[in-house]
């Protein structure tokens, strides 16, 4: 039990550090193909980008059951939505490196 309970410390901060490391390497990954693809006026970008997180969460939901609605993270959500619609006018005008280090501020 102390065993454990010791391991249990150790191991919370291994997995804090693991997703600093994830989100280090792959923040930002996700508006590559922004650079790389025509995306004309990036709405079907956005669609596909906004519907795959949608997705996701859904599973997400699926996989750990339905907490209490929070209509704030809603608002969140959909603002956050509405940043992206921005993406890929700022990737393309100013690029990819100097656009997600402005996005970040």
């Amino acid at each position: 039990s102390t065993a454990m309970a010791l391991l249990g410390a150790g191991y919370d901060d291994a997995v804090g550090y693991a997703c600093c490391l994830v989100a280090v390497l792959f923040f930002g990954s996700n508006f590559v193909p922004v650079k790389r693809v025509p995306t004309a006026d990036g709405m079907f970008f956005t669609l596909v980008m906004t519907s795959a997180v949608w997705v996701e969460g859904c599973l997400l939901q699926l996989c750990i059951g339905n907490p209490k609605f929070e209509p704030f993270a809603m608002l969140g959500g959909a603002l956050w939505a509405t940043g992206n619609i921005t993406v890929v006018p700022i990737v393309k005008t100013i690029g990819l490196g100097l656009g997600l280090l402005l996005w970040g501020l």
